[in-house]
């Protein structure tokens, strides 16, 4: 069987328990002058990482090309949602939900009323269904209002 010259291949590197242990829990290995040192991973404090992931920007337009080039409609109607929650003055308010913007990207009436409803099975909105008249849309979460 052949040997190994080579310090820094993986079977010549010999680790202590500690190290073994630091290493299996997200550590990571480093070598110092030939020595392996372990470095240990650092905790996540609690409730820090929620804060900091409450709210995540996208670029509407690219938002819609996906929509249009993946033929998902439930895209579209988030974007949308989110552009029409963003202009409106009271967070909390209904926002009229129409087609236009659906149907400037092929999508039919049947498609964002598929889309509310399922955003609506999910609990994120609720929906006033009008005959001939476009829904009222009340969001209830999944986007950011600031409190």
């Amino acid at each position: 069987m052949k040997t190994n010259s080579d310090p820094f291949a993986p079977e010549n590197i010999t680790l202590s328990p500690e190290q073994e242990e630091a290493f299996k829990n997200g550590g990571r290995l480093e070598m110092w002058d030939g020595i392996p040192v372990v470095i240990e991973a650092l905790p996540v404090p609690e409730g820090k990482t929620q804060k900091k992931h409450k709210w995540v920007g996208y670029t509407y337009k690219e938002q819609l090309e996906l929509a249009r080039q993946t033929r998902i409609p439930l895209l579209v109607v988030q974007a949308e949602l989110h552009r029409l929650h963003f202009q409106a003055w009271d967070k909390k308010a209904r926002v009229e939900f129409n087609n236009s913007v659906l149907s400037s990207l092929g999508f039919s009436h049947h498609d964002k009323r598929r889309a509310l409803k399922a955003l609506e099975n999910a609990k994120w909105i609720t929906v006033q269904w009008r005959k001939r008249k476009p829904p009222l849309v009340t969001i209830l979460k999944g986007f950011y209002h600031g409190s």
